[in-house]
């Protein structure tokens, strides 16, 4: 296992534009947070804490909804151009010179997706199919060198599919890589990569993910320290108050995770993905496995399909 992380942290160094624009949109979302949790306690000081509390699960719930909306529309793109600059400089070495990182990105994207309701669509496909594969295909408690995984087998399987992502970041680079304009089909070649090298792509993946972790405990601890202090100062009626804090330390825990650890593991994940990818050719003969136990890779292989005939159809 070689998770390369010294290299990944050199190449996101050299996207210091993509790094400062996370930085601002999940910075955006910590002020509305931060100003929500405000709000709620100050409904909680006239109407009681319960009220405070129902308003807080309702909005929870209802800012799942807005997430994912935010993430398909502004962050999806953001992610995919962090992506598109990253498989450059691993393959290149550098970035062509005097560009805008930002410009050449946004169009470097736009030229194979066209719309951020495909990349939305081939992302969501991706992640269904290696999910799926990991479920049934692959014994994933085999190729994980970790002790005594039979009593803790379902934490495990979490820990799996939330590595998913950094793997499934490296099937959308591999449209990059290949230069393939038809995205449904170089998804469907990038996941026959996967599962010819699935095993080392997967400890790579599940380790960073460990790492993300460990990564979040330490930023939260460090937002508390000066959050805490507040709290501290805080008279006890203000139980409310001192809660909302500690929520706010752990979002922002969170975010400093999204905006540079994120990137670190998805290129450490990438720079693996690559190097299999150039020893393997993608083999036809997984398709029919692959078929048999993922609905998505079907879809996948239909939109390919539909992308293939207008340009047939033209000629």
């Amino acid at each position: 296992m070689s998770l390369q992380f010294g290299e990944a942290v050199k190449i996101v160094a050299q996207t210091k534009v993509y790094l400062l624009y996370r930085t601002l949109v999940y910075s955006a979302i910590a002020a509305v947070v931060a100003v929500f949790l405000g709000i709620l306690v100050l409904i909680g000081s006239v109407f009681g804490s319960g009220a405070a509390g129902v308003l807080f699960l309702i909005v929870l719930f209802a800012g799942g909804f807005g997430f994912r909306l935010l993430r398909e529309y502004v962050l999806y793109l953001l992610q995919a151009g962090h992506i598109a600059l990253i498989t450059e400089i691993a393959e290149k070495g550098s970035l062509p010179s005097g560009i805008s990182q930002t410009v050449w990105a946004k169009e470097r994207v736009m030229k194979y997706y066209k719309e951020v309701s495909v990349l939305a669509l081939v992302d969501q496909l991706v992640k269904g199919v290696l999910v799926s594969l990991n479920r049934t295909l692959f014994n994933v408690m085999n190729a994980l060198p970790i002790p005594a995984l039979e009593g803790l087998a379902n934490i495990v399987q979490r820990i799996v599919n939330f590595s998913l992502t950094y793997i499934d970041e490296s099937v959308i680079a591999y449209t990059f890589l290949t230069g393939n304009e038809n995205v449904f089909d170089a998804a469907k070649s990038g996941i026959l990569v996967y599962c010819q090298s699935w095993k080392a792509l997967l400890k790579n993946a599940v380790v960073l993910t460990l790492f993300s972790y460990v990564f979040v405990i330490i930023t939260t601890i460090v937002f508390m320290i000066p959050l805490g202090a507040l709290a501290l100062f805080l008279p006890p009626s203000w139980a409310l108050v001192k809660f909302f804090l500690f929520v706010l330390a752990l979002f922002l825990g969170v975010s400093a995770k999204w905006i540079l650890f994120d990137p670190v593991a998805c290129t450490s994940t990438l720079l693996t993905f690559l190097k299999e990818a150039e020893s393997t050719k993608p083999d036809p003969e997984w398709e029919s496995r692959i078929e048999a136990v993922s609905d998505q890779f079907r879809t996948l292989k239909v939109k390919a399909g539909e992308m293939m005939r207008p340009a047939e159809d033209a000629m």
